[in-house]
């Protein structure tokens, strides 16, 4: 029963977009986007509905952005395997890889500068698309060890489609900070939310 109104939640936030029903949905999937942020990703993807969608990190929210780009392409990037066949056992409509960053955070810094270093071996089918939306939203970056974002964010700058959107979440940190201005700086930065920056990109950088 529990499952049934968490979807029943996603599919009407999906369907409606309205901050009530996105709060709704948020609390009963313990979604960690917050209202605000979950209402301006979903509005800019509604809009270009059904497109092809990118989501670095398979979580709780994952079947309300598959179920919002209904009719359209929806791929989730994860690295943690126990916690991918959680979401994917929930979830089973919802469609992604599990992928490895072979990184820490706290490489950050000596990676920037090294493009080489931040591709990753990911499946042919995102390899070979171009992107509508991106949400950046995984990996972890709270500690050291984590693999850090700082790969989600360049191989976004390559997937993403021209005056493709970009979104990226916990942007107020310093790693997300350096790492957007460096690959997503060519873009046109929107207004975006307080830990939320918003690239539309005018061309790709190769």
């Amino acid at each position: 029963m529990i499952e049934i109104i968490k979807k029943l939640t996603s599919i009407l936030a999906a369907k409606l977009v309205t901050p009530i029903f996105i709060k709704l949905a948020r609390e009963t999937n313990r979604i960690h986007l917050n209202v605000d942020e979950i209402f301006y990703i979903a509005s800019v993807i509604k809009g270009k509905a059904p497109c092809r969608l990118l989501v670095f990190g398979f979580g709780n929210d994952s079947y309300f952005w598959t179920k919002l780009n209904k009719g359209g392409k929806t791929i989730f990037l994860e690295d943690d395997p126990v916690w991918f066949d959680q979401v994917k056992k929930q979830n089973p409509q919802c469609y992604g890889y599990l992928v490895d960053y072979g990184t820490q955070r706290s490489e950050w810094q000596e990676l920037i500068g090294e493009p080489d270093k931040l591709r990753m071996d990911l499946p042919e089918e995102v390899e070979m698309e171009k992107f509508d939306c991106i949400l950046i939203d995984g990996p972890h970056g709270w500690v050291d060890t984590d693999p850090g974002r700082m790969k989600s964010i360049f191989e976004a700058s390559r997937l993403i489609e021209t005056k493709g959107d970009i979104f990226v979440h916990d942007s107020d940190r310093e790693v997300e900070k350096a790492y957007c201005d460096r690959y997503l700086g060519h873009g046109i930065l929107k207004k975006g939310l307080p830990r939320l920056r918003h690239y539309i990109l005018d061309e790709r950088k190769e």
